[in-house]
């Protein structure tokens, strides 16, 4: 039987991102605990992007600090905290700050 899972921010260290330059990551969930996510924090540094890319799920995440600007659609849209966007598999996406301090976002994928 699965449990109720709660995870601190505050508890975890931040890993640079292997891909996208001035991002760094604190995976929560990997996908492989039966949860059907995969779910992980992320912090975009001031000239940080997350370059256009694509998956093959659905990708939600939801910007709780800072301002972005977000590929989506084939534009680029500006975002703030308490945005939420969603990715359809296949759709092409990324965001970059252009402010002076850092975005945060929850990414979400299905597992």
């Amino acid at each position: 039987m699965k449990k109720t899972l709660i995870f601190s921010e505050n508890q975890m260290e931040w890993q640079k991102h292997p891909q996208f330059p001035g991002v760094f990551v604190k995976p929560v969930l990997k996908g492989d605990e039966g949860y059907g996510f995969r779910t992980s924090f992320i912090k975009v540094v001031p000239g940080g992007e997350i370059l256009p890319h694509t998956h093959d799920v659905t990708e939600v995440f939801y910007f709780y600090k800072g301002k972005a600007l977000v590929l989506a659609n084939g534009e680029n849209i500006e975002v703030s905290a308490g945005d939420l966007i969603i990715a359809p598999a296949g759709e092409e996406h990324g965001t970059k700050n252009l402010s002076d301090e850092d975005v945060y976002l929850l990414a979400n994928f299905e597992a």
